[in-house]
């Protein structure tokens, strides 16, 4: 067996634009270190960093606006990044990577650190389907969602963010997925990451330690740093206060952290803004709301939550596969996205994920002697997922956002019978996939599933068949959530309108992924990106009259 190493980092590591811009006077404060309350103001204040916020921030402070940003995690940059999982996990992901639905059937990795999301994502990018952007228009009278109209903020981000179809080598594990794929006569593509200059590290979710994953870490939160905006970071938002008619907010009041980023440190922050911008994801955000008591005559607010529920089949072959090193996701396949209708059975989407060992080791339902074989082969297993798009059938409505008694989000996801029952075709399909491209065992992500796995496919899809697909049977992960503040042009449809602005509260606007109608069906920052830059710009007109507000030309 070879033993798996850690990729060594580039002996020449780029300068890291952290280090550099405190020195030069960015105005970056850490709440846990405050001693006393404060009260700022601002031209508007944006509640997250992530792929919403950090557009956000960029083009805002491009406008020549007074811009407060506020992240409830903490400042981790290149400096900070080993591509430990040690320490990336309880640093930089809601709950220490711990977050499930409250009834632990999904696991939740989502993003708290500056970047949000970006930081620890595995910078696959893609567009809006342009038939969820037709289905969006239809039911939900989003009319400007057209491809044509949207195609211009598509291709901006994509300039700003350096995303374009990766031309570097395919890692053993996405090859995994392109050769079982070509063998069985199905369709498969190239993903587009965020990246530039990418040494294929394999450690995305970990924090780029070469800044090459054009996150808003490198990029948006930058540029409006230097533009002069303010950062919090280890700073809560708590609630919102109101006017009498609860039309507008007076005040946002935020805890600060204590060092650990978990317990308040007794402190408070109250911030003034002429404008509110919630970008701190779907679950986070709805919170929020839900916490300041905030209008919710529909009761639309934290509804419609969806997470791409993902289940995934280990493969274990004879050669050296080396899941962890590479671009974690160079291949997809749409096959069972392109040939369902959208109304009908939901369909999925076929990915792979990279493996590292506290992923690896955590993920078996069995102990002992057969566990340590799994580790002992870890560097020849690979692992195909995939993700189930919801949202488009009667059924099939998502989530629900609720507090807990410390006033912490949960999420309540009961899974529908429709998208049970297209999990278990795509294990079927996953297992088909391992099989064709020359695994000698499969293992299905089930708690019921035999835990020696299946030498052949038809003993696999017999199993598959077989299993109870219930929520904690089957192992199910998501990375995206979406929905929660949905967009619609009815209020009684939706938290915000078209343009992101809330139906009820005149200065608040919603810019990330909670206001989608729908989940996507794909990877969902580019979409996040795009129409966070698109409402941003109508933002910065209607309000403050502002005709600059614009990305940075990408250098």
């Amino acid at each position: 067996m070879t033993i798996p190493q850690i990729i060594p980092i580039p002996t020449k590591k780029p300068i890291d634009p952290w280090v550099v811009g405190k020195r030069a006077g960015w105005k970056v404060i850490d709440a846990s270190t405050l001693t006393s309350d404060q009260s700022i103001t601002a031209d508007v204040v944006i509640i997250g960093t992530g792929a919403g916020g950090g557009i956000t921030a960029e083009m805002l402070a491009a406008g020549g606006l007074k811009v407060v940003l506020i992240e409830e995690g903490p400042l981790k940059s290149s400096s900070d990044f080993n591509m430990k999982e040690s320490e990336a996990y309880p640093q930089m992901y809601q709950e220490n990577l711990a977050r499930r639905t409250l009834d632990g059937g999904v696991g939740i990795l989502q993003g708290r650190t500056v970047g949000g999301g970006t930081t620890v994502n595995w910078a696959t990018s893609f567009r809006t389907p342009a038939a969820v952007l037709e289905h969006w228009q239809r039911i939900y009278g989003l009319t400007d969602y057209t491809q044509a109209r949207m195609d211009p903020w598509f291709t901006a981000v994509e300039k700003r963010l350096g995303i374009k179809p990766w031309g570097g080598a395919i890692n053993g594990n996405n090859a995994i997925l392109s050769s079982g794929l070509s063998k069985l006569g199905l369709s498969w593509g190239i993903t587009s990451p965020n990246v530039k200059g990418c040494a294929a590290l394999g450690y995305c979710g970990l924090g780029c330690p070469i800044n090459a994953k054009q996150s808003m870490l490198v990029t948006t939160l930058p540029t409006a740093l230097a533009l002069g905006a303010k950062l919090y970071t280890r700073l809560r938002a708590l609630n919102y206060t109101f006017n009498t008619a609860k039309t507008a907010i007076t005040g946002l009041v935020c805890d600060a952290l204590d060092p650990s980023g978990l317990a308040p440190n007794g402190r408070k922050v109250t911030i003034k803004a002429k404008h509110y911008v919630q970008a701190g994801s779907a679950i986070n955000g709805p919170s929020l709301l839900l916490r300041s008591s905030a209008p919710d005559p529909y009761a639309t607010l934290g509804k419609r939550t969806f997470l791409h529920p993902s289940a995934s089949v280990g493969g274990l072959y004879e050669r050296e596969i080396n899941a962890y090193a590479g671009l974690p996701q160079s291949i997809y396949s749409d096959h069972y996205l392109d040939n369902v209708p959208l109304t009908g059975t939901p369909g999925f989407k076929l990915e792979v994920a990279p493996l590292h060992p506290v992923l690896v080791a955590g993920g078996p339902t069995y102990f002992g002697e057969q566990h340590a074989e799994l580790m002992r082969n870890f560097s020849k297993y690979g692992v195909v997922i995939s993700f189930v798009r919801d949202g488009f059938m009667a059924d099939s409505v998502g989530g629900t956002v609720k507090l807990r008694a410390d006033g912490s989000p949960g999420l309540d996801y009961p899974l529908s019978t429709s998208v049970l029952e297209s999990i278990r075709t795509s294990i079927k399909a996953q297992g088909a996939v391992q099989f064709a491209a020359g695994a000698t065992r499969a293992f299905i992500g089930h708690i019921d599933a035999n835990t020696q796995g299946f030498t052949n496919n038809a003993d696999f899809q017999a199993a598959a068949d077989a299993l109870p697909m219930v929520s904690g049977r089957v192992r199910l992960n998501s990375a995206h959530q979406m929905g929660g503040c949905g967009m619609s042009a009815d209020p009684t449809k939706g938290v915000v309108n078209p343009n992101g602005r809330h139906h009820q509260i005149t200065n608040l606007s919603v810019h990330d992924s909670s206001v989608f109608p729908t989940s996507l069906g794909l990877n969902p920052q580019e979409t996040i990106f795009a129409m966070s830059a698109r409402n941003t710009a109508r933002l910065a007109l209607d309000i403050y009259g502002c005709k600059t507000a614009k990305l940075t030309e990408p250098t």
